[in-house]
């Protein structure tokens, strides 16, 4: 009885081999078949123009190149796509599969800035928490490009959770939700390692047209909650960072708050310095060293079509920006100015009472990765000249109005008292 169930298995086993081999057998029929699902699955119309390799055993498994996903104005290169699922999924309807593998190499987005170089995911289930794992490289301009030559590779390693929700402006369209759980980042920024640890959510906007589809700005919406590690950026380091990115009516914003860092004041120190010296003030900084340790460092900060507002605190120093920042070569052009308020506590950047809350011009040029910033030292000396003449207005006339009292109480005839009344009115 029991061989006799084991020969039968045995046979069943045979057979079911057999058809499999004839219906992979078949490369064009599967990459249809396999397209049809993919384009169920992804919401986009897959089109598999390459080769197609598959293996049988242990698990179905099939790997396909050159494929191109289109949806509207949106195009996407995936250079080679790994699919690895059990047999028994194919009884299930494509959403419901469960991949036990899905590996996708060289993924070009048209337009964009950047290229997924590498994306894997593990029991994967719409809808489900799945362990992934990214590398994202960052490009000269908008795909096609090349790879910027000095940018490191974005590594991301975490859980996510991916799912198609149903447009209700668009019937039969669906839209992307994508949620990632504690999820790590590792790059390198001007030469130094950069990681942190975020989770957060992003959502395909309903609704939205092919001419705004091609800007993930005007695509989506989300919010990404990141604590990063210790961090240097040309003159400005900090031991730990909580950071908020959100993305709402196509308007990003950002805040930053760090604590306990170091800052580079050598410009801030030639600035002040220089304007002392001219006014004839003592000059404050003899005493400052060129790198600063701060108490607290935050910024607020919003872009909109490129068009940045930023807001930021550095202990007793404010600063207000405006200006620009091109998203496809990360170009920075912001001018505002840099106010110092009172010093209080062991704060270290203490001025002359006439420099408290005076703003001075200050600026940032260059690129995102390696910004100059600093004071106008030309345009502060010419603020700073028109405030001295200001002063010397008003001690002239702080003298003048001195004496003026004085004639008053004794010296001005009775009948002309009540007119240098009046004159002292226009002192006040």
């Amino acid at each position: 009885m029991l061989k006799r169930l084991f020969i039968a298995a045995l046979i069943l086993l045979m057979l079911l081999g057999a058809a499999i081999n004839y219906f992979l057998s078949d490369s064009e029929r599967l990459k249809s078949e396999l397209g049809a699902q993919l384009t169920v699955a992804s919401g986009y119309q897959v089109d598999i123009q390459g080769k197609l390799d598959w293996q049988g055993v242990p698990s179905l498994g099939v790997a396909v190149t050159n494929i191109k996903l289109r949806d509207g104005e949106t195009q996407i290169h995936i250079g080679k796509l790994r699919v690895g699922l059990s047999l028994s999924e194919l009884t299930k309807s494509p959403d419901a599969w469960t991949l036990g593998s899905l590996i996708m190499d060289e993924v070009r987005l048209k337009d964009a800035g950047f290229r997924m170089q590498r994306f894997a995911l593990q029991n994967f289930v719409l809808g489900q928490p799945a362990p992934f794992q990214a590398q994202i490289l960052m490009l000269e301009g908008s795909e096609p490009s090349t790879v910027q030559e000095n940018s490191a590779p974005i590594d991301i390693t975490g859980d996510m959770i991916y799912k198609l929700n149903t447009s209700q402006n668009n019937p039969g369209a669906t839209l992307s939700d994508l949620k990632l759980l504690s999820s790590t980042v590792q790059t390198r920024w001007s030469g130094k390692p950069l990681s942190a640890v975020c989770s957060g959510e992003l959502q395909e906007l309903d609704g939205v047209s092919a001419k705004d589809s091609e800007n993930l700005l005007n695509t989506y919406s989300g919010k990404m909650d990141c604590t990063s590690a210790e961090f240097t950026i040309n003159s400005l380091s900090w031991p730990e960072s909580k950071v908020s990115i959100e993305l709402r009516n196509r308007k990003l914003t950002a805040a930053m708050l760090a604590e306990d860092g170091k800052v580079n004041i050598s410009k801030l120190k030639e600035t002040i310095s220089t304007i002392s010296v001219m006014g004839g003030k003592k000059d404050p900084t003899s005493e400052w060293p060129d790198a600063m340790g701060y108490q607290t460092l935050k910024v607020d900060a919003s872009m909109l079509n490129e068009q940045v507002d930023m807001q930021g605190q550095l202990d007793n120093m404010i600063f207000a920006l405006k200006g620009t920042l091109e998203q496809d070569t990360t170009q920075i052009d912001l001018n505002g100015t840099v106010t110092i308020a009172k010093a209080t506590g062991n704060q270290l950047i203490r001025v002359d009472p006439l420099l408290v809350d005076l703003p001075l011009p200050f600026y940032c040029k260059g690129t995102a990765e390696e910004p100059d910033c600093g004071p106008d030292t030309k345009q502060a000396i010419s603020i700073f000249g028109d405030l001295m003449k200001r002063e010397g207005k008003r001690l002239l006339r702080d003298e003048a109005e001195k004496k003026l009292r004085e004639a008053l109480e004794d010296k001005i005839p009775d009948n002309l008292k009540e007119n240098a009344k009046q004159l002292l009115n226009l002192f006040n």
